[in-house]
Order: C-alpha cells, then structure tokens, then sequence
C-alpha cells in the first residue's frame, strides 16, 4: 500500500506542474499538466466516440488521455524548444511507470490527436489576453476525421466565452 500512496503522492504533483510553453508567449499562470491531462481525456473519448467506436474503446481513449503525460511528474513538462536541449532517458522513465503501459494501438489515434486538440482549445482561450497565443492553434495535422472537423469548427468560431 505504501508504493499506491506514494504513487498517488507523485499524481497530484501533475496539478502542480505548468504545462510550460505557455511561458514563452507570457503567460503567467498557464494551466496544470493535470489540467491538460483531463481536458485531453474528454477530447479523446469523444473522438472515439464520434468516430463510432464502443463504450470500452471510448473508455481506454479517455484513460490513455487523462494519463498520457503521467512522466511529466519526474520530467516536468519539457516544451519544444527546451525538448531540443534536454533528452530524458525514456527506457527508465518506461521501467519506473510500467503499471500503465497498456496496448494503445487501437486508440492511440485519438489520444494524439485530443492532445493537440487540446492544445488548440487552450491556446484560443489564452488568446483573449496574449495575442500571440493563437499560434500554438496552427498547422497541426490530425490522424482522425472528427479531430479535423472539431479543429475548423473551432478555428472558424473561436470565441471561447460564448455562453456568456
């Protein structure tokens, strides 16, 4: 039980962990990794599920997107510039969170691209205060049909307080 503790420990330092690129442009308090994590898990379920897949494949998306970026808890979340300076040894960061290593062929697709999705949606909100943020919403390529049909939606009418 104490490995499950300190594991749970090691889950919630993700709320604590920005997702860092946002910095670059500015941003002063960009989301969690945890946050990230969870709106990645809706997008990916709802990709699955659009895309007419089972219950039981919709869940594993969903699973597989709200614990896609789980080793960011030892790495923190390393942007694409610091990516090309800093190289994380991914057979031991593989060997210390083997307990999720799950086949994710069949939904991998969707975990990819609700992680991009994801992405876009986040950087359409930041926008409202950075400009600049709205380039981290571009040129993407998606694997899915529905993830590219939900991107231009969003891109064609993205005024994120619409319920207001």
């Amino acid at each position: 039980m104490e490995d499950t503790v300190k594991f749970l420990h090691e889950v919630g330092s993700l709320k604590l962990t920005p997702r860092s690129g946002w910095f670059k442009i500015g941003i002063d308090n960009p989301e969690s990794v945890a946050e990230h994590s969870f709106r990645t898990a809706i997008i990916a379920f709802i990709l699955a599920e659009k895309s007419g897949e089972d219950l039981e494949t919709c869940l594993r998306a969903a699973f597989l997107g709200l614990i896609h970026d789980l080793h960011e808890s030892r790495t923190t979340d390393l942007h694409k510039i610091a990516k090309k300076y800093v190289k994380v040894d991914e057979k031991r960061l593989e060997e210390e969170t083997k307990r999720f290593h799950i086949d994710d062929s069949r939904v991998g697709k969707y975990v990819e691209d609700a992680d991009k999705l994801e992405l876009a949606f986040q950087a359409i909100e930041y926008s409202v205060k950075n400009k600049f943020a709205i380039d981290f919403a571009k040129n993407f390529e998606f694997k899915t049909d529905v993830a590219r049909e939900i991107y231009w939606s969003l891109m064609l009418r993205n005024d994120p307080r619409w319920w207001r």
